[in-house]
């Protein structure tokens, strides 16, 4: 990590969601405001989902994907939580914070009756405890950048010239907590919404060390839910039940959560169409053929899906550290052909990284896609020109590249097509096809023992700068540096009191690691098709982020 200070800014926070079951006929959310008295409740309060892929990790401080948060975000709890209509309310705070007068120092209050599964009270030490684990070098967190530049003493700490007890946090006594930050950040209570900011009970995960968060047994929980019948090792799907023990356990109607591991769409619709499940999540034909239904929905997300291209596997320099062969590899995929006549389900093509929707310019209001501009379009006219350069330069005629992707029927797909176009369109490149393990597939991206990777990076927060600082030396797993791109993440992450120059900042990050480095390929922004069971009530289907199920309900028939 580099030394300077990584603040952060946020010009346009705005967390959107989709609420199902209760939805005006425009698609707007409309939480439900009925007491349980006046709600006609099912006698069995199950809610039965599905997932793309296993669990990787239930440790807040090693989790870096959207399965995982989205299990910790309904099993454990910080200090704020996000409310039905996406708005930071208090959790484990009994209050709102006291802030000192320069905005720097924040004081929270936790709640008494904020308990763990296991009996103990929720204190503060919890959260010094957490805090301090994920900065800590030797943890190697995916996301100690949060803290870095924005917790008082992190940056020293995860460049390993403090120790993690200087974490700006400390436990003023069980119940109090003191949070120093290294400048004003007006939208902190956002940012506690997110898992990796969940306080850990010391004693327990300590007792459980290496085992923690491994399986359902080595955790205990003070969310809404417990988790039940997982292992990390071995589980294909696992069980949320109702915490008894939870501060607002009056507020959780349902009893229980029952998930299953499906990787195939027609297997996912059959068990939906047999009554199995309560959501089926489509693809391809199937969202022509189920438009009509009255219980589909659908959403783009502010997710991208790209292919990050390595620049050293195992340490050794390879083909895409050329600029001319990335530009060559991103600009030969036809991705309308894909969005348009194999994915067929909302998603649109991307040329850059930041999705559209997501912020728009604070002076002018246009979108940031529009301000970027499209930086790397499906042109083949450009990419045969880069190739053959690129190959030149390299001294070679042939290049061979493995592209490794998750083992869901989905990724298959966009696998077989990336290899199709990329070896039609570029003469002498062969493009290799490995899946594995969503978990597995994580790990090998994060040792860097890999050429190409299909990944998606859907944002922790509404900000560009949650996806253009992926592009940072210390932040991106490409082993992509570029030292004009580093000085401008570091000046927009400490430029919080001028919008404007920010967003301009913010949108030369882009030109810069795409426009000119092709750091990347852009592929496309995602959309959510699918069927969800009409009974289903409160279902809050969040554009990006972690989904709650803590207001979910069922109706009776």
């Amino acid at each position: 990590m580099k030394n300077q200070l990584k603040g952060l800014g946020i010009l346009s926070l705005t967390l959107l969601l989709a609420a199902c079951g209760d939805a005006d006929s425009d698609g707007s959310s409309t939480a439900s405001s009925q007491a349980d008295g006046e709600k006609n409740l099912a006698d069995k309060q199950e809610l039965r989902l599905t997932a793309s892929s296993e669990i990787p990790s239930m440790d807040t401080a090693l989790a870096t994907d959207l399965t995982s948060f989205t299990v910790m975000n309904n099993v454990f709890e910080g200090l704020y939580v996000l409310g039905p209509d996406a708005e930071p309310v208090l959790g484990v705070a009994a209050k709102e914070p006291t802030i000192s007068k320069d905005g720097k120092t924040y004081t929270f209050e936790i709640r008494k009756d904020a308990v763990w599964s296991n009996g103990e009270p929720v204190t503060a030490d919890d959260f010094v405890y957490a805090w301090q684990k994920v900065v800590a070098p030797e943890t190697a967190s995916g996301y100690a950048y949060m803290f870095d530049g924005l917790i008082q003493n992190a940056t020293e700490i995860i460049n390993d010239e403090a120790e993690p007890t200087d974490l700006g946090i400390k436990a003023i006594s069980d119940t109090e907590l003191e949070i120093t930050l290294t400048q004003p950040t007006p939208y902190f209570d956002q940012l506690l919404t997110l898992p990796f900011f969940f306080p850990q009970n010391r004693t327990f995960a300590q007792e459980q060390g290496d085992k923690y968060g491994s399986t359902n047994e080595n955790l205990i929980y003070n969310g809404p839910f417990v988790l039940e019948g997982w292992d990390q090792a071995s589980s294909v799907g696992w069980t949320f039940e109702k915490n008894k023990e939870y501060w607002d356990a009056d507020s959780v109607t349902l009893d229980t959560i029952s998930v299953d591991v499906i990787k195939e769409v027609t297997t996912e619709l059959n068990l939906y169409e047999n009554g199995d499940t309560d959501i089926a999540f489509l693809s391809g034909s199937f969202v022509s053929q189920y438009s009509e239904d009255p219980n589909f929905h659908s959403s783009l997300n502010a997710t991208t899906f790209y292919i990050e291209m390595n620049n050293l596997n195992n340490e050794e320099t390879i083909e895409l550290s050329n600029p001319n062969i990335r530009l060559a590899i991103a600009s030969a995929v036809d991705k309308e052909g894909y969005v348009n006549n194999v994915l067929q389900d909302g998603s649109a093509s991307i040329d850059g990284f930041v999705p559209a929707g997501l912020a728009s310019n604070p002076t002018t209001g246009a979108d940031y896609r529009e301000d970027a501009g499209d930086l790397l379009p499906y042109d083949l006219e450009k990419a045969t020109e880069a190739w053959e350069k690129g190959l030149s330069e390299l001294g070679t005629d042939t290049i061979e590249l493995e592209l490794i992707t998750s083992d869901t029927e989905d990724s298959k797909r966009l696998a077989e097509y990336l290899q199709d176009q990329l070896q039609k369109n570029l003469p002498g490149l062969t493009v290799k096809l490995r899946s594995m393990p969503f978990s597995m597939k994580l790990t090998t991206v994060r040792e860097g023992n890999y050429d190409m990777a299909v990944n998606s990076w859907i944002a922790d927060f509404a900000d560009p700068i949650n996806y253009v600082e992926r592009f940072d030396t210390d932040i991106n797993r490409m082993n992509y540096s570029n030292p004009d791109v580093d000085a401008l993440v570091d000046k927009a992450k400490a430029t919080y009191d001028d919008d404007e120059a920010r967003w301009e900042t913010l949108v030369d990050i882009e030109k810069v690691a795409l426009g000119e480095d092709a750091a990347l390929a852009p592929l496309y922004q995602s959309a959510d098709s699918y069927l969800l069971n009409p009974n289903v009530k409160d279902y809050y289907k969040r554009v990006f982020g972690p989904d709650s199920y803590k207001w979910t309900w069922i109706e009776a028939k």
